[in-house]
């Protein structure tokens, strides 16, 4: 497999992995939260370094999040045979306010409003991999959602050993 089609599949690995609804902060979906903090901050998109573990703005108690993005971007890099320090960018954006397309009014009312989900990963010397995702979202309120009761924390742990050509799935 070509090395570009590669950093797809780990940003296509970090797309899925970040709309899924068990992506959740405090017990509630982080897209709902990162867009109520983007209405907050009246900006229109949030932005996360992976690498950095860093993100703008910024949202408290996403830490953890953060960390998690860091280790699924190692382990995914692993099964895909690119060394882990080869990656010199992670970058997952979502725009809350994209360029409008059609929709069927009844998804308006329940499902909310239109975001892009964008990832970038970069290694050095290769095209980068990039993913785009398009959905509907609320801001966050708890006064509508349920919250998640999983036990176990908002963030599974990640395991960074991956052996390449193993079969290993993220």
């Amino acid at each position: 497999m070509p090395r570009s089609a590669r950093l797809a599949n780990i940003a296509n690995g970090l797309c899925g992995s970040f709309i899924s609804r068990n992506n959740d902060v405090d017990g509630y979906w982080a897209i709902g939260k990162l867009r109520l903090l983007a209405g907050q901050h009246e900006q229109s998109a949030v932005s996360l370094d992976v690498l950095a573990s860093a993100m703008q703005p910024l949202l408290p108690g996403f830490e953890p999040g953060l960390a998690h993005y860091r280790g699924l971007l190692a382990k995914l890099a692993g099964c895909s045979g690119i060394p882990p320090e080869e990656i010199t960018a992670a970058r997952i954006e979502v725009d809350f306010a994209p360029p409008p397309w059609p929709r069927i009014p009844y998804y308006e009312p329940q499902c909310g409003e239109q975001y892009v989900l964008t990832v970038t990963v970069s290694a050095e010397g290769r095209a980068d991999g990039i993913v785009r995702h398009a959905g509907y979202c609320r801001p966050h309120d708890p006064t509508s959602e349920r919250r998640s009761t999983r036990p176990s924390g908002p963030w599974p742990p990640v395991e960074l050993a991956a052996s390449p050509g193993t079969g290993a799935r993220a």
